[in-house]
């Protein structure tokens, strides 16, 4: 098998282009398979912003292309004009929302449809979730069924594994949920539907905070009851399931576990938004010295570049028709990582002098001769952070009503007054802040107690391994999956925990993660509006353009 053969001159539709692992892995194709054909990226418009305009903005300032900007400089956009086409469009609309004429211009090039699309919030609104995750999955089967080879790659979870523990096979048995209970996908959605119109129309509307909470209470509620934790890891197993009846694609899934910071590509450390290890570094470094967790569950982390090496090669499998249906991309079942074994190298780095930014003085020197331990659920965690959370509000509270001339005795100055009012005002604030961050850890510690404590998950990986195994030592090494390869200690801490602290813990704290600075590809690319290809006969009327820098 030949990665850069298979995929030569081939013609992939992605969805989730502008999503964290959509990026890279365009941005790692374009650098190191060249040979690949054309690559259209389907992407939704925004009010103000074309989907031209979003995909332009990624490649002149997204981290994740610098290296594709190091590499070309100012030939990148002839890069960008061979290799990039560009579509409008919707995962939630019929047929991804392309419109009627463009599909038949583009479905008969494609030699595979790559869903990366969805939602990857833990607690979403259930509507929302099943519109994205599984109607957008059904959608984008519909495209793939109009292709020639009628070729189908999914990206999914492996946490579609639910409530179970011990070995995860590469397997689906549909109509199966995680808990053994037999269900049917159609009937699970419209029973949720209609329950959330209920809702809606108790609470006076579905915009109604009320609404929203009682429309996740409810999907939480069902998601458990057929074995799958939460709302995102629902969605995503109904969509496995969904998908898994359709006779009219060739469908390839490819299931990654916690994706994290990047090893080496685009550069080592690259992170973007909030994901799984991002919180929980930071309650690690110190902001909850109990943390609860089992010490010895895996911590299954995979770098995005190596998910994207795995993609690569699922992806070149799939337009080869070797059908190997499922390919789960995780570490634990050939280079085990562990919670325990985390906290111990987060404690390290922190003794080292790492702490996470933006913290004071004082809360550094505390924080490092502070280390974190597991705390099982046999310790009360339902009163540590509520009772902690509460005393704190408590002093805000407290503080915030201190007034000098009620609380302080006849004869103190109108300076000293004025002082102690500062003071006292100021450690309300920060009584707030410990307020929040307590409160905030409860969060983090609700959404992921399901992967950090009730269950040890071993996910099994022979497919991409053995695929792995049959290339090229040239290939291997630039293109293969490599996590046999990964030092943990290493990757730890002076990879992720840098990462994090740079381009994902400052969102904790409301702050903004820049991009590069802009580089200019070199004028306005031209592209292919709808009215230069055959006159539309659909009803949709977007601003729908191909090829970021020119018509095939």
């Amino acid at each position: 098998m030949s990665i850069r053969e298979s995929l030569e001159g081939r013609h992939v539709l992605l969805t989730g282009f502008t999503g964290f692992l959509g990026k890279v892995w365009v941005a790692f194709l374009l650098d190191r398979v060249p040979e690949i054909g054309k690559i259209t990226l389907l992407v939704r418009p925004r009010r103000n912003e074309t989907a031209v305009d979003r995909v332009r903005a990624i490649f002149e300032r997204s981290p994740a292309l610098r290296p594709l900007r190091d590499k070309h400089g100012a030939k990148l956009i002839d890069l960008v004009r061979e290799k990039i086409e560009v579509v409008s469009g919707d995962a939630k609309d019929p047929l991804l929302g392309i419109e009627p004429n463009v599909l038949a211009h583009l479905a008969p090039r494609l030699d595979a449809v790559v869903h990366c699309a969805g939602i990857t919030d833990f607690s979403p609104d259930p509507i929302q979730a099943l519109d994205i995750n599984l109607v957008g999955a059904l959608h984008a089967a519909d495209v793939a069924a109009r292709t020639p080879d009628r070729r189908l790659v999914h990206v999914s979870t492996c946490f579609v594994a639910g409530e179970t523990d011990g070995e995860v096979p590469e397997t689906l048995v549909p109509g199966i949920s995680p808990n053994g209970t037999r269900f049917d996908v159609d009937a699970e959605v419209l029973a949720v539907r209609s329950a959330c119109a209920a809702i809606d129309e108790r609470e006076g509307g579905p915009k109604r905070p009320a609404a929203r909470r009682g429309r996740v209470e409810l999907g939480t509620k069902r998601a458990q009851a057929l074995g799958w934790p939460n709302l995102y890891t629902f969605s995503k197993g109904l969509a496995e399931h969904a998908l898994s009846h359709r006779d009219d694609v060739r469908l390839t899934m490819i299931r990654p576990s916690i994706v994290e910071c990047a090893r080496t590509f685009p550069f080592p450390g690259w992170n973007e938004g909030l994901n799984t290890s991002g919180p929980i570094v930071w309650m690690c470094s110190g902001y909850a010295w109990k943390v609860p967790m089992r010490a010895d569950n895996t911590f299954d982390v995979v770098p995005v570049d190596t998910v994207a090496r795995g993609m690569t090669v699922a992806v070149a499998d799939a337009v080869t028709d070797r059908a190997a249906p499922i390919w789960q991309l995780a570490s634990g079942d050939h280079n085990r990582f562990t919670f325990d074994r985390a906290l111990d190298l987060t404690a390290l780095k922190v003794r080292r002098g790492y702490v996470p930014s933006g913290v004071s003085p004082l809360e550094r020197a505390l924080l490092t001769h502070l280390d974190s331990t597991a705390l099982d659920q046999g310790a009360d965690r339902s009163v540590l952070l509520p009772a902690a959370a509460k005393a704190t509000r408590w002093l805000r509270d407290t503080f915030r009503k201190f007034d000098g001339d009620k609380h302080l005795p006849e004869g103190v100055a109108e300076s000293d007054r004025r002082r102690w009012h500062d003071k006292v005002q100021d450690a309300s604030l920060k009584m707030n802040k410990t307020s929040r961050l307590l409160e905030a850890i409860e969060t983090i510690w609700k959404s992921y107690q399901p992967f950090i404590h009730d269950h040890d998950y071993r996910f099994s990986t022979r497919t991409v391994r053995d695929r792995t195994a049959e290339l090229s030592e040239a290939e291997r090494s630039e293109l293969g999956w490599d996590l046999e390869t990964l030092c943990w200690r290493t990757y730890w801490m002076d990879v992720e925990i840098p990462g994090l602290d740079k381009w994902s813990l400052p969102l904790l704290s409301g702050k903004d993660v820049p991009d590069d600075e802009p580089t200019d590809l070199g004028g306005d690319p031209p592209g292919v509006p709808v009215a230069a290809l055959p006159a539309s006969t659909g009803e949709h009327h977007t601003d729908h353009q191909l090829d970021l820098g020119g018509a095939e």
